[in-house]
């Protein structure tokens, strides 16, 4: 399939507290935050030049996110399908590719008329990834997952499986609510969709490193400084080691290790009715 997407490449957040997710992102997780303007914050965890960005803003939210294809030739029949499906996607010009640091960007919405950016080639600084506590993130795959609260399932999956290719992992049936996992690579999954959409679209993001130890410092940091939305626990569905960190604005930051891979070609679909084997149980509350 030559149109699928191959990785969530970057996120765009808002927040209305820039200095409190500085915090977070640096001296609590050990990325590196840098400063993009007087109103904006880049979050490197690798040699590209940013992979989430947080601006100053009214609410606490998903701004846009930003969806890798290899080359022109992949975005081109990636954007031609979308176009013929009924979805307008447009050519970014030069000042909102300089912005994001990528040789090429077309940019539309989803059914949800959440930002959508599909783009290739993101520039690597010529500086080195420093974080304040040594940690490595595992960023082959894209820069994590998110999960979104939605408005129509069926369209959305119709959406981000039939036109950008990814596929879904498995299901959690809840007692409330069905989560539906989507994948674009070997990473268990980029996406999850929430059947509910209320005042909000992120429920949670997702950053991972490669070791454990990394995740229960982490913890620690975030426990001392009030911000540990969970205790420490293992996922069923991803197998994620991880632990819940409180964002500014009430969702949360799941910061984790050892997520599954998953082999297209002996893959098989699965259902749980619970999220996580032990552990993840809620220190305080989360929106």
């Amino acid at each position: 399939m030559t149109n699928r997407v191959r990785a969530l490449g970057y996120l765009g957040l808002t927040t209305t507290d820039l200095e409190g997710w500085r915090h977070l992102a640096g001296p609590l997780l050990g990325a590196q935050p840098v400063d993009h303007g007087d109103n904006a914050l880049d979050i490197r965890l690798d040699r590209r030049e940013w992979r989430l960005r947080v601006s100053a803003s009214d609410r606490d939210d998903l701004e846009f996110a930003g969806w890798e294809v290899a080359d022109d030739q992949e975005l081109d029949s990636l954007v031609a399908a979308l176009s013929s499906a009924g979805h307008e996607f447009a050519e970014a010009d030069e000042e909102q590719r300089a912005a994001r640091c990528v040789q090429r960007l077309v940019m539309g919405k989803d059914p949800d008329g959440n930002r959508v950016e599909l783009f290739h080639s993101a520039a690597v600084s010529g500086q080195q990834f420093v974080s304040p506590h040594g940690a490595s993130f595992v960023t082959g795959p894209g820069v994590g997952h998110m999960v979104l609260f939605v408005s129509d399932l069926d369209k959305m999956l119709e959406f981000y499986c039939g036109q950008l290719g990814l596929k879904v992992t498995d299901v959690i049936h809840l007692t409330q609510e069905t989560i539906w996992f989507l994948r674009c690579n070997e990473r268990h999954h980029s996406l999850a969709l929430v059947p509910g959409r209320g005042e909000f679209l992120l429920q949670h993001t997702m950053l991972e490193v490669d070791d454990i130890d990394g995740v229960g410092t982490a913890f620690e940091r975030c426990e001392a400084a009030g911000l540990a939305q969970s205790n420490l626990g293992r996922h069923c569905n991803d197998e994620m080691f991880s632990f819940y960190a409180l964002a500014p604005g009430g969702y949360t930051v799941e910061f984790g290790a050892e997520g599954r891979l998953i082999d297209d070609a002996s893959h098989l679909g699965a259902s749980f009715t619970t999220t996580s084997w032990w552990g993840h149980r809620d220190l305080q509350s989360s929106r």
